[in-house]
C-alpha cells in the first residue's frame, strides 16, 4: 500500500484540485472546486479548466492564477476494492463499482480510470483515462478459464493499480464465488495499445466488444470464405449482443480477428480454434445498421472472411 498525495489551493475562498492522484474517503468541503484541464463533470458548482475549442475565449481567472498550495496526504489502504460477480463463459460476469464511487464521492468523476479485463479487452487505456462513473457493469468472457481483471488510475506521472484473479466457469456450469480486487500499489503504467477498446467510442461508434449491452444470444455462421466478396452472412439486431460462431477453421488454431467499421480494419483480440473446429468471436454489439465484413487471420498466414449484417430492431 501507498499514500498518494493530492493538493488543495486556495484562491479568494475558490478551492481547486490539482496535482496528484486523489484518493480520498470524502472530499474537502468547499463553495466552488476547479477543476484541472480534461476533468468534467460530477462536482457541482465546479469551474471548468479545460481549454475553449474557440479561439480567442479565455480560461478563468483562476485557472491561471499563481497560488501557494499545501499537501494532504491519503492511505489508499482505505479504499475499498472492486466486487466480482463471475458467470459461466458466455454470460455476463458483473463489476460492482459502488463502494469506490461512493468514498471517492465527486472526484470519481475525474478522467484518470482504466481496467483491463485480463482477456485482451479494457474500458479506457492508459492513454485515454476515463471516469470511474462511466465504466460498464459486465463484461462477457467467450472461454472459460482464469482472468486477471486490473484497474488502474493514471495522473501527473504515478499510476496505482489493484486487481484480481477471476474464474470462468465452462458454459452452463455453476459460477465461481464472488471475488474482489485487493490493495492498491504503485505500479508501472501499461501501453495505451495494451487492449482492445470495449467501447463505441474507441471503435468508431458503431460496436462495443465483451460488453452485456443486453439479452446475450448466439448466431451461427456457415463455413468462413477465402474472399471477402463471398464472406458468407450472419444477420443480428441492433443494440444486441451477439455471440457468432465460426465453424470449420484449424483445431488449436490462434486467430486474430478485424472488424472492418467504415474503410478502417479494427483488430479485436486474439482468440483460438475449438476442439470442434469452431471459432467464438468475442461478445459484439452493434450501436449502427449495416454490413460488417470480419476478417480472420489464421496461423498459416492466411485469411478466412464472414459478414455480420446488422439490422435495426
Amino acid at each position: 500500500m501507498s499514500s498518494v498525495h493530492w493538493h488543495k489551493l486556495q484562491v479568494a475562498g475558490v478551492t481547486i484540485l490539482a496535482g496528484s492522484m486523489i484518493w480520498a474517503a470524502a472530499p474537502a468541503s468547499a463553495d466552488d472546486v476547479i477543476l484541472p484541464p480534461g476533468a468534467t463533470g460530477g462536482v457541482p458548482g465546479a469551474i471548468d479548466c479545460t481549454p475553449s475549442n474557440y479561439v480567442g475565449v479565455p480560461l478563468p481567472t483562476p485557472c491561471t492564477s499563481s497560488v501557494p498550495s499545501n499537501e494532504t496526504s491519503f492511505d489508499t489502504s482505505n479504499l475499498p476494492g472492486m466486487d466480482i460477480s463471475p458467470g459461466a463463459a458466455r454470460t455476463a460476469t458483473t463489476f460492482n463499482l459502488g463502494p469506490i464511487i461512493a468514498a471517492l464521492g465527486p472526484y470519481a468523476s475525474l478522467a484518470i480510470f482504466y481496467v483491463d479485463f485480463g482477456d485482451g479487452t479494457g474500458f479506457g487505456s492508459s492513454g485515454n483515462p476515463q471516469a470511474l462513473g462511466s465504466f460498464p457493469s459486465s463484461h462477457v468472457y467467450v472461454n472459460s478459464g482464469t482472468y486477471t481483471v486490473t484497474g488502474y488510475a493514471s495522473m501527473d506521472g504515478r499510476t496505482e493499480s489493484t486487481s484480481a484473479l477471476v474464474t470462468i466457469a465452462p458454459p452452463k456450469e455453476k459460477p465461481a464465488a464472488a471475488t474482489a480486487t485487493n490493495t492498491w500499489d504503485t505500479t508501472a503504467a501499461p501501453s495505451p495499445q495494451a487492449v482492445v477498446p470495449v467501447t463505441a467510442v474507441g471503435l468508431g461508434g458503431a460496436l462495443s466488444v465483451g460488453t452485456a449491452v443486453s439479452e446475450i444470444v448466439e448466431r451461427n455462421s456457415k463455413p468462413a470464405a477465402r474472399t471477402e466478396i463471398k464472406a458468407p452472412q450472419v444477420i443480428v439486431s441492433m443494440g444486441k449482443t451477439t455471440l457468432v460462431n465460426i465453424p470449420s477453421l484449424p483445431v488449436g488454431s490462434t486467430v486474430t480477428v478485424q472488424v472492418k467499421i467504415g474503410k478502417n480494419w479494427t483488430t479485436l483480440p486474439a482468440t483460438g480454434v475449438e476442439g470442434d473446429g469452431r471459432l467464438t468471436l468475442p461478445a459484439l454489439t452493434f450501436a449502427k445498421a449495416g454490413t460488417y465484413p470480419v476478417r480472420l487471420n489464421l496461423d498459416d498466414d492466411t485469411s478466412r472472411y464472414v459478414k455480420v449484417k446488422v439490422n435495426k430492431r
